[in-house]
């Protein structure tokens, strides 16, 4: 009888070119693990929520069907203890937070990136469950973003930044690195404090956003929670967004951000770019009538009942990453 591997994990893709260039340099980087290899969304979310011997699960972002942010929505309800990577062709940070935030993603990657990159980072998270090493907060995905992203404590402590992000505290009066390593917000806008620190028996807010203005410099603050585990200290991430730069969000963003098909994310595009609502329908190829019925749905799944809030609400809430 053959020894059972050590550890299993899944591979889901859609591209059948990628899965077969994962399965050759998984058997070479780990011969003593195994894998199964799923280029089907619905088939992998009923295989690996029925094999407890699955430990990890590599997803692309983007399948047909069932994104991979909805698979990994589905496997949580049933795989707690499951370690999630997510794949993606482009950097997408909010699909990034999300997945980290509220999903429970363990890690973030750009393709293309190395399966022993991959695979190694899984061994050392597992590693860390089994109480061989000590967790660590997993921020290297801040470095992928062409935003300033910081990763902070309650008290605004800088535990790690960007690139971007030194270079806008560098430049900017609005935000700095002050002493003892913490982030100084000049001027602290309303709410933050009560963010931050909410009182007592009151669910923390999951993220909030902020504008600073001071002579004629204008600054945008998205701060998401991060889920913390027991006894650890409150986590944040801060992306600084500079208004006068914001261009309007991908495709794929929307309709990953708001549920909205790919005729809707269209049509939302050409609005956030200034386009009077007839204009947009002619460019996305539609009538006016069927754009006043996609506004309609749009607002709907957007949460908001005008064209001045669905822009605001667009714009602040994904950061341009093209």
């Amino acid at each position: 009888m053959a020894a059972k591997k050590s550890v299993r994990i899944a591979f889901v893709d859609d591209d059948e070119n990628l899965l077969s260039s994962h399965r050759r340099n998984f058997a070479r980087l780990r011969p003593d693990w195994d894998a199964v290899f799923i280029n089907d969304p619905y088939a992998a979310r009923d295989a690996i929520s029925n094999d407890r011997d699955i430990l990890a699960v590599v997803l692309d972002i983007h399948m047909p069907g069932m994104t991979g942010l909805e698979l990994a929505a589905e496997l949580r309800t049933t795989r707690n203890d499951l370690i999630i990577v997510m794949l993606t062709g482009y950097a997408d940070l909010q699909s990034a937070l999300l997945a980290v935030n509220e999903l429970g993603v363990f890690r973030f990657y750009p393709k293309p990136t190395t399966v022993q990159t991959i695979l190694d980072d899984i061994e050392t998270e597992l590693k860390s469950r089994a109480g061989q090493s000590d967790d660590t907060l997993p921020t290297e995905f801040l470095d992928l973003f062409e935003l300033g992203v910081i990763a902070v404590d309650d008290a605004l402590t800088i535990l790690h930044m960007n690139s971007q992000a030194a270079e806008v505290l560098r430049s900017s009066s609005l935000v700095k690195s002050g002493t003892q390593g913490k982030l100084v917000i000049d001027p602290s806008p309303d709410g933050l404090a009560g963010f931050l620190t909410p009182p007592t028996k009151q669910v923390p807010r999951s993220h909030q956003s902020f504008s600073l203005e001071r002579d004629g410099e204008k600054l945008s603050l998205l701060i998401r929670r991060v889920p913390q585990k027991p006894d650890s200290s409150p986590t944040f991430m801060v992306v600084l967004v500079d208004p006068n730069q914001q261009k309007p969000p991908a495709i794929d963003d929307l309709m990953d951000l708001f549920g909205l098909t790919r005729s809707e994310a269209k049509l939302t595009q050409k609005l956030a770019e200034g386009l009077a609502l007839d204009q947009a329908a002619e460019l996305v190829g539609i009538s006016h009538s069927s754009a006043r019925t996609y506004l309609k749905t749009i607002f709907s799944k957007t949460g908001v009942n005008r064209q001045p809030q669905l822009m605001k609400t667009v714009l602040s809430s994904i950061p341009s990453l093209r």
